[in-house]
């Protein structure tokens, strides 16, 4: 997969890139590890440059 151009990530495809699970892309979000980002629905998403 080439990963360059895509600039938005869901946290499952985030979390396979980093080779972490979910649960830990959403615990280092509450801890402030990793923060992400979020849509306007409250939905989170990553970029690449994180």
């Amino acid at each position: 997969m080439d990963t360059s151009d895509i600039t938005n990530y869901k946290p499952k495809d985030f979390a396979e890139l980093l080779g972490v699970s979910v649960k830990t892309l959403q615990r280092w979000d509450r801890e402030g590890t990793l923060k992400a980002n979020r849509t306007p629905t409250d939905r989170r998403y990553y970029t690449y440059d994180q």
